[in-house]
């Protein structure tokens, strides 16, 4: 098996951080030749990404949902339905693109091991990450760690939202469209059910340069959709890496 960049689509979710949108847009285009790439933007009208930036959105397919605020599970499950390629990479509107990618790394190491989905780093985070349940079930625990190592390859449970995959694999899989946010761990959680093979690239990164937005912070505290994923798969409470619980 073969890749191309040209059979890779970069999918990205974003609300009311244009000038986020616009810098890792720009990225991509200034490290990657031709890039295809796919915006979803449910922000309100005022803030949006192409009528900000409209040469920048101009490189993309940007794409407006009819609603506002559908949330991360929906507005990527729309960005993967759009893609017509073989392959897509997922980021975050507040990642940036430089040559630590090693995307060509990424994609030969892809087409050689037995991956799914493949994640590259993200800065200092991103690093491999398991989920076990703790406490008969009643809780899970998202803790540094991995199944097994090739090299800088680690097998584990989750990794950062920059990940290549199979466009057909995360079609199946999808995100929880319910969970507007804090949707990662239970989308890997269930990539775990599913058997799926997820790893790490410890030597491939995106830089993660958060952009402070008030109302975007509004819109990522809304603890209720962490709670309705817990209750989901009938946890408790989730452990988290620095050893503090939240409960559902």
């Amino acid at each position: 098996m073969t890749i191309q960049l040209s059979d890779t689509t970069f999918c990205i979710k974003t609300i009311h951080r244009p000038w986020s949108c616009h810098r890792l847009v720009e990225s991509l285009c200034k490290h990657i030749v031709e890039p295809n790439i796919i915006v979803v933007d449910d922000g309100q009208p005022e803030r949006r990404f192409l009528p900000a930036y409209p040469e920048t959105a101009a490189k993309c397919q940007v794409i407006h949902p009819a609603q506002v605020d559908v949330g991360v599970g929906v507005g990527r499950n729309i960005a993967v339905e759009a893609v017509t390629t073989e392959f897509m990479f997922l980021l975050d509107d507040d990642h940036v693109v430089t040559p630590n990618l090693n995307l060509d790394k990424l994609i030969d190491r892809f087409t050689k091991l037995d991956i799914d989905i493949f994640g590259v780093r993200q800065g200092a985070g991103g690093r491999p990450t398991m989920l076990s349940p703790l406490m008969n079930g009643k809780r899970i625990w998202m803790h540094r760690g991995e199944i097994k190592r090739n090299g800088y390859v680690a097998w584990c449970h989750m990794s950062s939202n920059a990940f290549l995959a199979r466009t057909e694999t995360i079609r199946s899989l999808r995100w929880d469209e319910e969970l507007k946010t804090f949707e990662h761990w239970e989308f890997f959680y269930r990539a775990k059910l599913a058997e799926l093979k997820v790893a790490v690239a410890g030597d491939c990164f995106v830089k993660h340069a958060h952009v402070e937005s008030a109302d975007y912070r509004v819109l990522r505290q809304r603890s209720k959709f962490r709670s309705m994923g817990l209750r989901k798969h009938g946890f408790q409470s989730m452990r988290l890496p620095g050893g503090g619980v939240v409960r559902a």
